[in-house]
């Protein structure tokens, strides 16, 4: 069987990952990379192969490209993903799946009715951090769980160096998003939402502040997210997001997650936790787990997600997530949003329906 041909819509720093995965991913071909800056596209066309476009509906047209991965900023998913959905391309899509509930729910429903493989890159889901953790609460090691603190930030050299359209998003879309829908996945939301077992976010409180990038650094984007979320079972979890982490920070980002329940704790440390360090001039702490380079070769939870995907186009099988896990997701943000707009909770309704 020949090789099935991939592409990728946007290769800045996490779409060159998408890039590196399908070149080195047995039964896939990087086909072609798409970029509106046309020599970074050259450039990682010239890595690891593939035609170079600068629009991506003239990539779109390729016949040979027939799964793609959209990894543009979050306010310009639903555009693109719709795109390649109408030319029948399996898609991965960075995550949120899109910063609207109409945009979400469309893209929902234009890769059902069009019969398309639809994933939501939530690469969390193949932490072994969090692998572990699931594992020991479906075990049973931590009995009901009561509470959980999820800590999740970035410095601030994120939204001010890293990302050029910072001001056009928020820390909330760029990292709860990911922190949202892990504790999902953890506590067994969809299943609950079916009527099976789990459990299922009923109150969102969220407050935010501004002030250090919108005054000091010019960035219009609140500095912080604090989201308190009441489940069914009478569960509390507490999710911290924000993106004024000083730069001398070992790691660019700071991942803490403490579950706490009837018979136990799980503890996780995602970043400051010394399996390597690297002491010169400063401090860092090198990647060991999200997407580091073996011999060459990506690896790591961030690329085997990405890896995931296109084992299920090869395969001709459904992703372990897929486009209604994106839609609670942004429903969940945008209950953020209102909340600390409105100053008060507001009740979680029907996460999944469509």
């Amino acid at each position: 069987m020949s090789d099935i041909g991939f592409a990728v819509i946007g290769v800045g720093t996490w779409g060159k990952l998408h890039a590196e995965v399908y070149a080195s991913t047995p039964g896939v071909r990087l086909q072609a990379v798409c970029d509106a800056d046309e020599r970074r596209a050259a450039a990682v066309a010239r890595e690891y192969g593939g035609a170079v476009y600068a629009r991506y509906d003239e990539m779109l047209d390729n016949p040979m490209v027939q799964a793609v991965s959209v990894v543009l900023p979050d306010f310009l998913h639903a555009e693109a993903c719709l795109a390649a959905i109408r030319k029948g391309k399996r898609l991965l899509v960075e995550k949120p799946l899109a910063t609207t509930e109409e945009e979400a729910l469309g893209i929902v429903e234009a890769a059902r009715l069009s019969g398309v493989t639809l994933m939501v890159d939530f690469h969390n889901r193949w932490s072994p951090m969090f692998c572990a953790l699931k594992d020991a609460m479906d075990r049973g090691d931590l009995g009901a769980p009561r509470y959980a603190y999820y800590r999740l930030n970035d410095t601030i050299y994120v939204p001010t160096g890293m990302l050029s359209w910072a001001g056009r998003s928020t820390v909330a879309w760029f990292l709860a998003s990911q922190c949202l829908d892990t504790l999902l996945w953890l506590f067994d939301a969809r299943s609950a939402a079916q009527g099976g077992p789990g459990d299922l976010p009923v109150r969102l409180t969220c407050l935010t502040r501004s002030g250090v990038l919108t005054e000091e650094r010019g960035v219009s984007t609140p500095d912080l997210y604090l989201t308190t979320v009441e489940w069914r079972s009478g569960l509390v979890t507490v999710i911290e997001n924000c993106w004024i982490l000083p730069e001398g920070e070992p790691s660019v980002f700071d991942l803490k997650c403490d579950i706490i329940g009837s018979k136990g704790a799980f503890h996780i440390d995602g970043s400051h936790h010394g399996a390597a360090r690297l002491i010169g001039s400063g401090a860092a702490n090198p990647d060991v787990l999200a997407a580091p380079r073996i011999h060459g070769r990506p690896t790591g939870f961030a690329a085997e997600s990405i890896r995931h995907f296109a084992d299920c186009v090869v395969r001709g099988t459904e992703p372990m997530v897929d486009g209604i896990d994106g839609l609670a997701v942004t429903r969940l943000i945008l209950l953020m949003e209102e909340s600390a707009r409105r100053g008060c909770s507001v009740d979680v309704g029907e996460l999944y329906a469509t």
